[in-house]
């Protein structure tokens, strides 16, 4: 529907989450992350954000979250 599909084009418009995203892999492949609780936690809440847009995407289209693609 569409208040599902403004909900998530204006988190993603809102969100840097690609390029935090982008940064953490490079980090990783270059061996710079440092492994703390702080980036475990950042980590795990960047997941669940994901999620959470997925979900509602999946609504918007018509398909259960709990669905598989």
């Amino acid at each position: 529907d569409t208040e599902a599909f403004g909900r998530v084009l204006g988190a993603l418009g809102n969100s840097r989450l690609s390029q935090n995203l982008n940064q953490l892999a490079k980090a990783v492949n270059t061996g710079s992350l440092p492994v703390t609780p702080e980036t475990e936690a950042d980590l795990g809440a960047a997941c669940e954000e994901i999620k959470a847009l997925r979900n509602d995407l999946l609504r918007a289209l018509g398909k259960s979250p709990g669905a598989s693609p």
